[in-house]
């Protein structure tokens, strides 16, 4: 956020920050979502009913559908404000 706020503000030094920020968040990733599906995850889901579970993953992918539909609309709306 502080390298955000310099870029906008001024110094073009700080979009390298951004960049290095961003290249250390893209390389972590992967393995952090692959550890979250793999380990987590099922370990997680095991302390639950299988109603439980099913539960859980329809209020999920409700919750996923929507972000996503907001998501888009809301680039839909500014682009129609261009």
């Amino acid at each position: 956020m502080e390298a955000n706020t310099r870029y906008r503000n001024g110094p073009a030094s700080a979009l390298v920050v951004i960049a290095d920020k961003l290249e250390t968040l893209a390389d972590f990733y992967p393995s952090h979502i692959d550890k979250e599906d793999k380990v987590f995850l099922p370990a997680a889901r095991a302390y639950f009913t299988d109603e439980e579970d099913q539960a859980m993953l329809a209020e999920f992918w409700e919750f996923d559908r929507q972000m996503i539909h907001e998501k888009y609309e809301a680039v839909v709306a500014a682009l129609e404000g261009v």
